[in-house]
Parts: structure tokens; sequence; C-alpha cells
């Protein structure tokens, strides 16, 4: 996803919300519930943007990995109408589809 976000400009991903992240205000996303009900038929259930990726080295023994992503729920929301979010082991799917298009010229 890196690469081709590199190559490709933005991409659209989608990944599961779950309700610990309506409330979610800045830093790096990571879902904590242990008591969500797992849908086996609902893998994601919101798309975003992604836009960029980042290293967090506030604390050099455990830098984070996190992807930037733009959120449709407007500027008042997250960072800006952004979000971060950690990057490198599929949170709420995020890895899991995402899709890359192309104008027709």
């Amino acid at each position: 996803m890196r690469i081709n976000l590199v190559n490709n400009g933005p991409m659209a991903v989608a990944f599961e919300v779950y309700d610990d992240f309506f409330s979610y205000k800045s830093g790096i996303y990571h879902h904590t519930g242990l008591e969500d009900k797992f849908n086996p038929f609902e893998i994601t259930n919101h798309a975003v943007l992604l836009v960029g990726y980042g290293t967090d080295s506030s604390n050099p023994e455990n830098p984070q990995d996190y992807w930037i992503l733009k959120n449709s729920w407007g500027e008042s929301w997250g960072e800006g109408g952004y979000f971060r979010i950690r990057r490198g082991n599929d949170e709420c799917t995020i890895e899991s589809i995402a899709v890359q298009s192309f104008p027709i010229m």
C-alpha cells in the first residue's frame, strides 16, 4: 500500500469502525475494545481516503508507524478531518481492502 500510495497517490480504503472511533480526537488510533461482537460477514463498515504515512518517534524505544487518512465527517472531527491509525498490523482491517483508481481520459 505504501509503495502504491507514493507512486499513484491517494487511494480508497475500507475498515471496521468501532464505538471508540467516534470519540477520536488526535494521536494514533488503536482500537482497544475487548468485548466487541465480531461479525464474520461484516469485515468493514466505513471507507476513507488514504493520503499518507509516517512514524511517530517521540518514544525512541517504541516508534509507532501509522497511516494518515481523510475521513468524511468534516473538519471538526479528529485532526482537522484526518486521523492516524497504526500501520503494519492491519488495525481494524485497514490494510485488507484498498482500491486504487485511475481517471479515464
